[in-house]
């Protein structure tokens, strides 16, 4: 559990007008307390002879809180919390809501049969699907969670505990708005987050890092016109570990920004080399953090790692999500001018997922749409899905901007892009992220003739 700064017990007569708590506990307070209320909890159902009963515990965590206190003020923040503690407390099953942390939740769920387990643990997934309206502003969160899957017991308390922080942290760290329950896969190679992150500090210094390339296909010709870097942690003693492990603590830590500057240096000197031995003659993207692109100094630093890697930044592309553009509109359009001019192109990943304007899309200098997966995953399946693909395609042809499908991974969905006229797809159809050596020997295989996709 990480470290926080206040807990309380919500009672049911929580109001929407209840003020930030004052009440200071320490690290070591919070965790003994909350163990107290769950053997009191716990031992009150023992009492009441409900010896039977299915037991687990659910931690949650409020996705991107960060931003919602930034935009609409602590206050607003605080409102928000104690409605959805309030909604946590109405729903059947939970017997027990702890407020564990500036945006986290534990709760103590029960139930007599696995089926209403399950529909419990729903019924408070549901609970985010309604909006948060605080100062006539209307506000929809997500939230990360993990259940445990020992049944909860006065002696397996702690254990409960451990499987539920691990579940939620692999919520977190596989793209955060879901639910896992812990299983053994999620056990952590690090002791704890210190050392994974003093030792993510010695893999930038000491190079254990890697790139990665996804191509990205024209479907018109059957090309692939640009190759994703996409970075890989290889670890001395724990051998290739994923970013979705990493990147999540990097962000948090501020260890990103060294981070990606190291793969943006890395991914200039890669085509550096492609360009000198002939080969490979591609646009590479690489993507940026909303906190790098945030950084003040980010458009500087990447112009000079650019200049000092010699290429042309007309090889370039830097992949910027959705919420990152929209924090500051005047310093956002300032940033993008200044890359665009230097020959670097702009694409908007995770399109279509975001709660901003269109508006921005006529301001900002864009070449490139990337459609969200979570759209193309079931195009194929859901009318939704594909009527949504299919404006936001439409979309990019009027502004005469590039649109890609990602997470493209089944022949069925790759023969409805074609028909909605969609220009560029990505995904595990066509390849996923392998390394520069493969992308290389697959280039020799086709006689130094472009990949070609049939």
């Amino acid at each position: 559990m990480k470290a926080v700064r206040r807990l309380f017990h919500f009672a049911a007569s929580t109001t929407l007008g209840t003020p930030r708590s004052k009440k200071i506990i320490t690290r070591i307070h919070h965790r003994q307390q909350l163990l107290s209320l769950l053997k009191q909890a716990i031992g009150n159902q023992t009492h009441d002879k409900r010896t039977t009963l299915l037991r687990s515990l659910l931690i949650l965590d409020i996705d991107r809180f960060r931003q919602v206190n930034f935009s609409l003020g602590y206050m607003s923040g605080d409102l928000i919390l104690v409605e959805l503690a309030n909604r946590l407390r109405a729903i059947h099953g939970c017997d027990l809501v702890v407020q564990s942390g500036d945006d986290e939740f534990v709760l103590l769920i029960y139930a007599n049969t696995h089926d209403q387990l399950s529909q419990t643990i729903q019924s408070i997934q549901h609970v985010f699907v309604t909006s948060f309206i605080v100062m006539d502003q209307e506000c929809f969160i997500t939230a990360s969670m993990g259940v445990s899957a020992v049944d909860i017991s006065l002696a397996t308390i702690e254990q409960a505990l451990h499987q539920a922080d691990q579940a939620l942290l692999a919520a977190k760290r596989s793209g955060k708005n879901k639910l896992v329950t812990y299983n053994s896969s999620h056990v952590q190679r690090f002791s704890n987050q210190v050392q994974m992150e003093t030792e993510l500090r010695m893999a930038i210094l000491e190079n254990q890092l890697i790139l990665y390339y996804q191509p990205r296909l024209e479907l018109s010709t059957g090309n692939i016109i640009c190759l994703e870097a996409l970075v890989r942690w290889n670890h001395p003693k724990h051998g290739l570990i994923a970013p979705n492990e990493f990147i999540p603590l990097a962000e948090e830590s501020g260890l990103i920004l060294s981070l990606g500057e190291w793969v943006l240096r890395e991914a200039c000197l890669q085509k550096a080399r492609w360009l000198e031995a002939g080969i490979l003659n591609y646009q590479i993207a690489v993507n940026i953090s909303p906190c790098q692109f945030q950084d003040e100094s980010f458009s500087d630093k990447a112009i000079q790692i650019i200049e000092q890697t010699g290429i042309d930044p007309a090889f370039l592309e830097f992949e910027i999500t959705e919420s990152s553009i929209m924090q500051n509109m005047d310093i956002t359009v300032a940033v993008l001018d200044k890359l665009c001019n230097k020959g670097i192109s702009i694409s908007i990943d995770d399109f279509g997922i975001g709660y901003s304007s269109l508006n921005y899309l006529k301001q900002f200098p864009i070449h490139c749409l990337k459609i969200d997966r979570s759209f193309v995953k079931n195009i194929h399946s859901n009318k939704d899905d594909r009527a949504i693909t299919n404006a936001i395609i439409h979309l990019g042809h009027a502004l005469e901007v590039q649109v890609v499908a990602e997470g493209v991974e089944e022949w069925s969905q790759l023969e409805i892009l074609k028909e909605t006229t969609c220009t560029t797809i990505q995904g595990y159809l066509l390849s996923p992220p392998v390394s520069a050596f493969d992308i290389e020997q697959t280039f020799h295989r086709n006689n130094n003739r472009p990949v070609m996709i049939s």
